[in-house]
């Protein structure tokens, strides 16, 4: 269950997690021990203030089409090292017949509100799909999302390179049939 934010009992987490790897392993130096955890503080409270934001949408006018918004840049964490994710998203979605379209910043938004928490990359895939899907209630909706992540590149297997590829697609019972055609659509404009 989650808290009230408390700055005070954050910092002094941070603090003894900071004080106790410096215990272990000589890590910081004594500006360093003080201050840190202040700076890390502010470093989660303002990615977690993205998540705030008015999802502006507007009535299409006319014949549908399909809309693709491509690298789209992120940073996330992984959920199980504490570590950065980064990397490009796109997006694309066919609304519905005289239905609705995003303010295109609104994609972007969207993609920060739900990367900027520790999370696994499939997971943050799913959920933009989700949180688009029931936002703008389109006919199909599809997101791709290609991640470095530093817990495979700094330890481990230490692959450098490594881009791991994950995607979603959420779609209407209207364009079953159609599906396949409208991935393909999709993925050939974001290619482009």
């Amino acid at each position: 269950m989650k808290q009230e934010y408390n700055e005070d009992v954050l910092k002094e987490s941070i603090k003894n997690l900071i004080n106790n790897l410096h215990e272990q392993f000589g890590w910081f130096n004594d500006e360093e021990l003080k201050n840190t955890p202040g700076r890390l503080e502010k470093f989660y409270k303002e990615w977690y203030g993205n998540k705030n934001f008015n999802f502006t949408k507007f009535k299409i006018q006319g014949k549908e089409s399909m809309v693709i918004l491509k690298n789209i840049s992120f940073y996330s964490m992984c959920s199980h090292h504490l570590l950065p994710i980064d990397g490009k998203i796109s997006i694309a979605y066919l609304p519905e017949h005289s239905g609705y379209i995003a303010g295109v910043s609104k994609l972007v938004r969207a993609v920060n509100k739900i990367a900027n928490k520790p999370q696994l990359q499939e997971n943050l895939t799913s959920e933009i799909v989700e949180y688009l899907y029931g936002n703008l209630k389109p006919v199909f909706v599809m997101v791709i999302v290609n991640g470095k992540h530093m817990c495979m590149m700094m330890r481990g297997v230490k692959q450098e390179n490594a881009t791991m590829v994950t995607s979603a697609v959420k779609y209407s019972e209207k364009v079953k049939n159609e599906l396949e055609s409208l991935k393909n659509e999709a993925l050939k404009m974001m290619d482009e």
